[in-house]
């Protein structure tokens, strides 16, 4: 799986010690049976997540990536009802769990809803970091102004333009210089002011500062700018805080777990404090203008000039 919601979850339960791996011997869109290692009495794994985590064939295909909770567990078919995470009815999968399908299941202690929670609060206290946008504006014929997502109206940083169509692995981005913005009336979306009209429906890339997209669905993806070895690190002791919060005295293992994660090591820092010098989130500078002194700045070569 890539850097989504449902890898982050699965990372997270490991690191939180809840996580129990199988393949699967059959399934459908809301089950998943497995023969082999389902052995635990009837509503064992019920409130359970359940991760797929490799599609039989191995060929990346769904359910492979998905996650979905554990509505109900019969023992004596060793099946694990499913059910939807976001809309709480309908199919829990995209495609049937079928036999050969290797999946992970992580007990009710965090509930899936509580991962999920723990991973958006990570990347929210987090603070601003870069957030690229390339759906909102594509060029249209003789215009030089376009409307900005409201979000990148604080803090835009970087503009680029698509120079090749038709490939999503190869847009060949170059940068747009001398660009400026026209604030509009607050709560309303600015305007992006480009130096020269350029080819229509070319993308613009845009990145600006702003907290992370909060994530749902199991494939929303986690910004490129974050290391997801600290949004798991970072959301592992909210978990834990979370844990000591509900179940106060009752957990004696506890305290021992946020030490682990939060007392000073050998130079005095944690391995939260380490994790974050290692990772950190890198930002770019704002570029707007672009100028070289005693020659002539060559026009974009995508520039069509005015008829006479």
């Amino acid at each position: 799986m890539a850097n989504t919601l449902a890898e982050a979850t699965y990372r997270l339960a490991r690191e939180l010690g809840i996580v129990t791996e199988g393949i699967a011997t059959g399934g459908s869109v809301t089950t998943l049976i497995d023969t082999n290692d389902l052995t635990q009495v009837d509503d064992y794994w019920n409130g359970a997540s359940l991760w797929v985590l490799r599609d039989s064939a191995e060929a990346a295909a769904a359910p492979e990536g998905e996650f979905a909770i554990v509505s109900d567990f019969v023992a004596s078919t060793d099946t694990l009802s499913l059910r939807n995470v976001a809309a709480g009815t309908g199919d829990a999968l995209t495609a049937a769990a079928a036999a050969g399908d290797r999946y992970a299941l992580g007990k009710k202690r965090y509930p899936l809803h509580t991962l999920i929670s723990k991973v958006n609060q990570a990347l929210i206290e987090m603070g601003t970091m870069p957030i690229t946008d390339t759906t909102t504006i594509d060029t249209a014929s003789a215009q030089t102004e376009y409307s900005l997502p409201i979000a990148a109206n604080m803090d835009l940083r970087e503009v680029w333009l698509q120079t090749i169509t038709g490939d999503a692995n190869d847009n060949r981005w170059q940068p747009i210089h001398n660009w400026t913005i026209q604030k509009s009336a607050t709560g309303t979306a600015d305007l992006l002011m480009l130096p020269m009209q350029y080819p229509t429906t070319r993308d613009v890339k845009l990145v600006y500062m702003d907290t992370h997209p909060a994530l749902d669905d199991h494939g929303d993806k986690i910004s490129e700018h974050v290391h997801l070895s600290r949004v798991v690190m970072e959301a592992t002791v909210l978990c834990l805080l979370w844990r000591k919060q509900k179940v106060g005295a009752g957990d004696p293992t506890l305290n021992e777990q946020l030490n682990f994660y939060l007392g000073p090591e050998v130079g005095g820092l944690s391995k939260v404090d380490k994790v974050r010098i290692r990772y950190p989130i890198r930002t770019p500078m704002a570029h707007r203008r672009f100028l070289v002194v005693g020659q002539r700045v060559a026009e974009d070569e995508f520039y069509t000039p005015p008829a006479p």
